[in-house]
């Protein structure tokens, strides 16, 4: 008897200590604000396949959120995937074609009668969230917009996802930030400023203010952001992260090619010059060095120059290229340390926790991550984490997200949310799939650059990008003539 009542009491103290899985947090109601990365884009899209697996819907589902609702779209996605389209033989070995899927995905509960418990909006930047509404029968002009280059994704996307009327009832156009607020939501994730910056990466053009938003100005529209939810729910936990700055779009190709006989490294050519070692290119490099340019004649390429990113403010004419020189590189890594100063500090002013995912990304970029004793990058195709377009995980990436999130809300609110089982993500488009091709001579196709230019900078010029017929491909020492072979179904 003494020891059943010991028990008891044992149970009741470890019960009212937070003995339940999730006495520390009331999940019912979780909200998400945030962009792509929050959206689940893999391959610069939406589709239900992966979105079922956004790092929201997983932390939803380890909480046991039974309603946990996201704007699902059909196949091939909207816009329509990046795809494998070929694996060329090269001699020195398997070489990957990425193009555009054809056709359009439709969404599948566009009349949902109220917000979506995510809120992650593909294009949006931190102003977005703020000031953008949307209206689901505007999404056809604006989408027709987006794909002939007149807009980014934002306008389209904002359409997409934001309910207009908020409820039945309501006639007043809501903000992302109305709309999370509508929701009354218990516990918050805010993971928003990667497209504040993405654009200089994408245009290969890094300007304060033009390709960038200022520090200040972002500044100002965080602390905006944060505070209204503050105000708003003054008692719900809020968890933010930081801003990544390891992409491995910017990582995939070197800026030198290799002489097949010495190791030699010679250096790509850009419009101002050689490139060093130091330098970066962007994915988008790829299908111009396919045809020689930025290669020495001497090494067998066409002697032209790659192209560099330009502003001319006279004209206010913004020109995307490829090449991010070193110090623009620095400069660009130093503008998401300021931005992440400002997360971390005003999340502290309205007692909000964060979750560093920039720590996260670096850590995987020097160390790795093995998964069922596969060993995982962030390596461009062969690294596992990123999909298509070198930007966006892919599903066994938004996993391991999913998995440093539920961390971070177990450490920093006493839950006790289970871990991510990963062994499902190992299949199909997971890790295996994306050991097996060269990354090195990838070639991501000019329609896809475009694209990808499009929905980050869409008053970009794209002109630098696309060759046509001018340029005769030669004959290239380390990367020669490639047969296609069996190519995959988009």
């Amino acid at each position: 008897m003494r020891n059943a009542r010991k028990v008891l009491l044992l149970g009741l103290a470890f019960a009212l200590a937070g003995g339940s899985a999730f006495a520390q947090v009331d999940f019912s109601r979780y909200v998400a604000l945030g962009d792509s990365l929050t959206a689940g884009v893999v391959s610069n899209g939406s589709v239900q396949t992966f979105q079922v697996n956004s790092y929201p819907a997983l932390i939803a589902r380890q909480a046991g959120v039974t309603s946990f609702q996201q704007p699902l779209v059909t196949e091939p996605g909207l816009p329509p995937l990046l795809y494998l389209a070929a694996l060329n033989v090269t001699p020195l070995g398997i070489s990957p074609t990425i193009l555009v899927k054809s056709g359009l995905g439709s969404p599948t509960n566009a009349t949902l009668p109220t917000p979506y418990n995510n809120l992650g909006v593909d294009g949006f930047a931190t102003g977005d969230v703020l000031t953008r509404t949307g209206n689901i029968m505007n999404f056809p002009a604006h989408l027709a917009d987006y794909a002939a280059g007149r807009s980014g994704k934002a306008a389209p996307f904002a359409d997409l996802v934001l309910r207009f009327p908020v409820f039945p009832g309501t006639t007043t156009p809501a903000t992302a930030l109305t709309q999370a607020i509508a929701l009354q939501p218990t516990f918050l994730t805010v993971w928003i400023g990667s497209n504040d910056v993405l654009g200089a990466a994408q245009t290969a053009v890094v300007m304060d203010g033009v390709t960038m938003t200022t520090k200040a100005d972002f500044q100002t529209r965080y602390t905006q952001l944060l505070g209204a939810l503050r105000q708003a729910r003054p008692n719900a936990p809020i968890l933010v992260a930081t801003i990544q700055d390891v992409l491995a779009f910017m990582t995939a190709i070197k800026p030198y090619i290799v002489n097949p006989a010495t190791g030699a490294h010679i250096p790509l050519i850009g419009e101002s010059g050689p490139l060093t070692e130091q330098d970066f290119l962007t994915l988008y490099a790829s299908s111009l060095l396919a045809q020689g340019i930025g290669i020495p004649a001497a090494a067998g390429g066409t002697g032209l120059p790659l192209p560099e990113g330009s502003f001319n403010p006279a004209t206010m004419t913004l020109t995307a290229g490829v090449i991010v020189r070193a110090g623009e590189m620095l400069a660009l890594v130093q503008q998401i340390g300021q931005y992440n100063e400002v997360i971390k500090a005003v999340a502290a002013s309205v007692g909000a926790k964060v979750f560093d995912i920039n720590a996260v990304y670096r850590d995987w970029n020097a160390n790795g991550v093995t998964v069922g004793g596969v060993k995982l990058t962030t390596s461009y195709l062969t690294g596992g984490i990123f999909s298509y377009d070198g930007v966006h995980p892919q599903a066994m990436g938004y996993a391991l997200l999913a998995r440093e999130w539920i961390k971070a809300i177990n450490a920093n609110y006493g839950a006790a949310l289970p871990d991510i089982d990963l062994r499902p993500f190992l299949s199909g488009e997971g890790a295996a799939a994306a050991t097996t091709v060269l990354a090195a001579n990838a070639v991501f196709s000019e329609q896809a650059a475009i694209a990808m230019v499009k929905a980050y900078a869409p008053y970009a010029l794209t002109d630098k990008l696309v060759t046509g017929n001018r340029v005769v491909r030669r004959h290239l020492p380390d990367q020669r003539t490639r047969g296609a072979v069996e190519p995959t179904v988009p």
